[in-house]
């Protein structure tokens, strides 16, 4: 018995140090600052930065252009500008970073590269990753909930299949699950009103949201941005409300995001040297 309790806190002691292994998965980050963003003028070119590896890395003109006027309408107090970052990752398509005291909406540029040539899509995901900072729920906050998931629902199904059965373990490993999956839907139907509150404040149609899900019904396969978005919880929601709003509204959306398996011309990214 006591082998079997050593086993655990071993086990334990190991997912703690694992905790944060999704965010591994990210090569490097480029944390965009208000200097660049205030410095660059209309009519500039490719932007040219470097990553918190001090890789360099490139932002097509297009890209950057609307990635600052989204910051720049999306502005909910006067004077304080969504801090903006991108992640050079496979895994990652939407998220949130700390970093030297700030809170960053960060997105991949394989997102960027996606989405980034139309400014409604990006505002749509910008503005809602944004309120979850304003609703307290930031990178830390969401690294701790994680960690505690990850660690309690393995140690329970590890328990329970040491002192019961393996299929006990299996069960008890999805009832953790499902109730991961109904508190975090409880922080997207808390958080999706406000995002889409500061989106039609800053005079942005939803159509958004319908973009980003009609390339990802459309090119589930293509990229590891689009299918990583289904883990995603509430982009249905989000869907659901942007489609109440244009019919209250009277309102449609037309020309949907292009198909991306015709291939990206102008990419975001790392500059190869």
């Amino acid at each position: 018995m006591k082998s079997v309790v050593l086993g655990l806190l071993l086990v334990v002691l190991a997912l703690s140090g694992c905790a944060h292994l999704y965010k591994t998965q990210i090569h490097d980050v480029v944390y965009l600052s208000d200097s660049q963003f205030d410095q660059v003028a209309d009519g500039f070119g490719d932007v040219r930065v470097n990553g918190a590896s001090g890789k360099p890395y490139v932002i097509t003109q297009q890209h950057f252009q609307n990635l600052m006027a989204v910051r720049k309408k999306i502005a909910p107090v006067k004077g304080q500008y969504m801090q903006i970052a991108l992640v050079d990752s496979d895994f990652h398509t939407l998220l949130l970073l700390s970093h030297d005291g700030k809170s960053y909406v960060a997105m991949s540029f394989d997102f960027l590269n996606i989405f980034g040539s139309d400014e409604e899509s990006l505002a749509a995901a910008l503005s809602h990753q944004y309120a979850h900072i304003a609703a307290g729920d930031n990178a830390d906050v969401q690294d701790s909930r994680e960690v505690k998931y990850f660690v309690t629902k393995e140690i329970v199904s590890t328990g329970v299949s040491l002192f019961a059965t393996a299929a006990g373990g299996y069960g008890a490993g999805a009832a953790i699950d499902e109730a991961k999956r109904v508190q975090d839907k409880g922080i997207e139907d808390q958080v999706n009103p406000l995002g889409m509150k500061w989106l039609l404040d800053a005079s942005y149609s939803p159509c958004g949201y319908l973009k980003i899900k009609y390339v990802m019904d459309k090119n589930s396969a293509v990229s590891s941005a689009l299918t990583y978005l289904y883990t995603h919880p509430g982009i249905n929601d989000r869907v659901k409300l942007s489609k109440q709003y244009l019919k209250e509204n009277n309102l449609e959306c037309s020309n949907l995001t292009p198909d991306p398996s015709e291939g990206v011309v102008n990419k975001s990214g790392r500059l190869q040297q």
